[in-house]
C-alpha cells in the first residue's frame, strides 16, 4: 500500500499516489485546458507514460508563474526564471507540494516550430524518464501571446561554461571528477534508451547545488536536437557548436552514440583548461578543415597523464575507436574511488591534487577571451569538400608560443600542400 489507493477507481495506484488508469488527463476533465488540443493531446499521452505523482507532466497555468525573468539564450530558444507558487510536487506527502519554487521556463525562437520541437522533446524527456537530465514539469502559455513555454528545473549555479570561468581556481579536480562521473552516468543512460544527445557542451551542463557542503552536481539539459539512432541520416547540415562537433558530422556522416563521446571529451579539456575550446580564433571553415586533419585543444599544464589518455580515447578521429560510455564511466569512477576511500597515498589522487596546485599558478582569467567571431550557440553550419577526419598529434599541453591559430596555419597549409600533391599524381597518371 506504499504507492497508495486511487480515489477514483479505489484500486491500489500503479505508482507513488498515481493511478495510471485515473490520472492521465485528468487536468482535461477538471477544465484546465491550454487552450491548444495539440498541446492538451501532447500532455495526455506523455502523462500515460508517468510512472508517479512526482514525474508527471503537468499543464500549469500561466497565471500561477510570476517574476518571470530572462536569465539565458541560446541558438533557438530563450531561458527565463520564474517563481512558481505552487511548487512542485512535495515526496513528504502524497499529493501535496512544496509551495513557491523557482523554476526555468524554455521558449522556442521561432514560433512556428513551436509545437513541433515541444512533442519531439517533450517525447525524449519522458522516454529518458530516470536519467541525471533537467527535469521537466510540464508546460505552460502565454495566452496574450500565444508562445508556449516548457516548465523545467533550475539550475541556481548556471551551466558549466560560465561556472568555469566564475570558479575555475575553487572548483578542484576531486569535484571536476564527480560531475563528469554524473554527465557520463546520464549520457550512458540515454544511450542505452538508444537515443543520441546530438548537441552536448559546456552551455547544456547545468550546474545545480547540492545538499550538502555547497557543492554543485551536474545534469544535462536541452534535448531539443536529440533523436532515436533509428532516425539519424547523412547531411552536409551540421548543427550545433564548431568545437563540439565530431569530424565525422563535419564530413556529412550520421550522428552515431560516438558523436556524443567526441563532445564529451572537448567538455574533458574545457574541464582542465576552464576556457571555452579554441576561444582565440573564428570558428570558421578553416577550423573545421583543421579538425578533419587532426586539431584538437589543448589542456593546461600539469594535467594527469592519464586523464589526457582518456581524453584522447574519446576524440579518435575514428567513431569505431572511441570508447563507449560506460567504459569511460568505469574510468572516471575508479578516479572517484581513489578519492572516496581517503587515499592520500594514491598515486591518482596526488597527480590530481598536484594538477590543481599546478592550475593555480598557470591559470590566468585574464586569458579568457573570445574571438569575436567564436560562436557559442547552437547554429546550422554548411561545410563541403573537407577531407576525411585523421588523428594528428592529439590533445597537447597549453604552450604560449605557440597558438591555436599557427597551428591552424600548419593544418591549412598541409592540407593544401597534399591537394596539390594529389593533382601532380592524377595529371602524371593521364599523361602516361
Amino acid at each position: 500500500m506504499l504507492n497508495g489507493v486511487c480515489p477514483e477507481c479505489k484500486e491500489i495506484n500503479t505508482g507513488w499516489a498515481w493511478c495510471n488508469k485515473c490520472d492521465p488527463g485528468r487536468f482535461l476533465k477538471e477544465g484546465k485546458t491550454s487552450g491548444n488540443s495539440v498541446i492538451d493531446k501532447l500532455i495526455h499521452e506523455a502523462q500515460f507514460k508517468t510512472r508517479d505523482y512526482g514525474n508527471n507532466t503537468e499543464w500549469i497555468p500561466f497565471d500561477r508563474l510570476k517574476d518571470i525573468k530572462p536569465i539565458g539564450e541560446g541558438g533557438f530558444a530563450e531561458i527565463y526564471s520564474a517563481t512558481w507558487l505552487d511548487g512542485i510536487p512535495d515526496y513528504s506527502s502524497k499529493k501535496r507540494r512544496t509551495g513557491p519554487q523557482i523554476v526555468a521556463l524554455k521558449k522556442f525562437k521561432n514560433s512556428k516550430i513551436t509545437v513541433g520541437a515541444f512533442a519531439d522533446e517533450i517525447k525524449v524527456h519522458v522516454e529518458c524518464l530516470g536519467c541525471v537530465i533537467q527535469k521537466l514539469y510540464g508546460i505552460t502559455r502565454n495566452p496574450e501571446t500565444d508562445e508556449s513555454f516548457m516548465v523545467m528545473m533550475y539550475a541556481s549555479n548556471g551551466n558549466l561554461r560560465d561556472y568555469l570561468k566564475k570558479n575555475f581556481l575553487s572548483f578542484k579536480w576531486e569535484e571536476k571528477l564527480r560531475d563528469l562521473w554524473y554527465i557520463i552516468d546520464a549520457l550512458g543512460n540515454i544511450h542505452e534508451l538508444n537515443y543520441i544527445h546530438k548537441d552536448l557542451h559546456s552551455g547544456n551542463i547545468l550546474m545545480y547545488k547540492l545538499d550538502v557542503d555547497d557543492l554543485s552536481g551536474a545534469i544535462i539539459s536541452d534535448l531539443g536536437l536529440s533523436q532515436s539512432i533509428y532516425n539519424t541520416n547523412n547531411s552536409t547540415n551540421v548543427c550545433g557548436i564548431l568545437p563540439y562537433v565530431a569530424p565525422e558530422i563535419l564530413n556529412g556522416k550520421p550522428y552515431t552514440k560516438a558523436c556524443d563521446i567526441y563532445s564529451f571529451g572537448i567538455i574533458m579539456v574545457e574541464m582542465s583548461t576552464g576556457k571555452p575550446p579554441y576561444g582565440n580564433m573564428s570558428h570558421d571553415e578553416n577550423l573545421a578543415l583543421a579538425i578533419c586533419n587532426g586539431l584538437r585543444p589543448k589542456v593546461i599544464k600539469g594535467t594527469p597523464k592519464c586523464y589526457i589518455d582518456l581524453v584522447n580515447k574519446c576524440l579518435d578521429s575514428d567513431p569505431e575507436k572511441r570508447p563507449s560510455s560506460r567504459e569511460i564511466l568505469k574510468v572516471i569512477f575508479q578516479w572517484n574511488l581513489e578519492f572516496m576511500n581517503g587515499g592520500s597515498e594514491s598515486e591518482i589522487v596526488k597527480e590530481f591534487s598536484n594538477a590543481d596546485a599546478i592550475a593555480s599558478q598557470e591559470y590566468s582569467s585574464n586569458e579568457v577571451t573570445s574571438h569575436p567571431e567564436a560562436v557559442y550557440k547552437s547554429r546550422y553550419m554548411n561545410f563541403r569538400d573537407l577531407p576525411n577526419s585523421k588523428n594528428s598529434l592529439g590533445v597537447q599541453v597549453e604552450n604560449t608560443e605557440f597558438s591555436d591559430v599557427n597551428l591552424i596555419e600548419n593544418f591549412i597549409y598541409d592540407t593544401i600542400k597534399e591537394q596539390s600533391q594529389d593533382k601532380i599524381e592524377v595529371e602524371s597518371t593521364n599523361e602516361s
